[in-house]
């Protein structure tokens, strides 16, 4: 009977390692923060253009900081990728979570999303340019973002 319970959690934990990689599934969470007025065109526009500023400075050595457009509809963003990602997997990672916090998004005027491989967060509001013992704990150990 012990056998049989062993066996099976071996297939199960297979099975789960074969999903994650046939799928390419990224642990992720999300969340969004202070609903807004959908119909301020500008601040989506906004949004739009700091994301797309935040993938293409995306870089695994440091974290990228972004401002776009005026009061009241600036926007603030933060895009942080792990150390042993290449530039390119760091800058689709960001580009990829930008999507989908867009999506998931559009009517509120904060949001912040991570995977295993990077993080993004845009405000309406100013936020801190230092990051304090950001750390992620990953699969294989720790790997810190940034010690800043």
């Amino acid at each position: 009977m012990s056998s049989s319970r062993f066996v099976f959690f071996i297939y199960l934990i297979t099975f789960v390692f074969l999903l994650e990689t046939a799928f390419g599934a990224d642990s992720i969470s999300f969340g969004c923060f202070n609903s807004r007025n959908p119909s301020s065109c500008c601040f989506e526009s906004n949004v739009n253009k700091l994301i797309a500023y935040l993938s293409g400075q995306a870089s695994p050595t440091r974290y990228t900081l972004g401002l776009v457009g005026k009061n009241p509809n600036q926007v603030y963003g933060l895009a942080l990728c792990r150390r042993d990602l290449s530039d390119s997997d760091c800058k689709t990672c960001i580009g990829e979570a930008g999507s989908y916090i867009r999506e998931r998004c559009r009517s509120y005027s904060a949001a912040v999303i991570r995977y295993d491989k990077c993080f993004l967060k845009f405000s309406s509001t100013p936020f801190s340019r230092r990051i304090h013992n950001v750390y992620e704990v990953y699969k294989y150990g720790i790997y810190p973002f940034v010690n800043a």
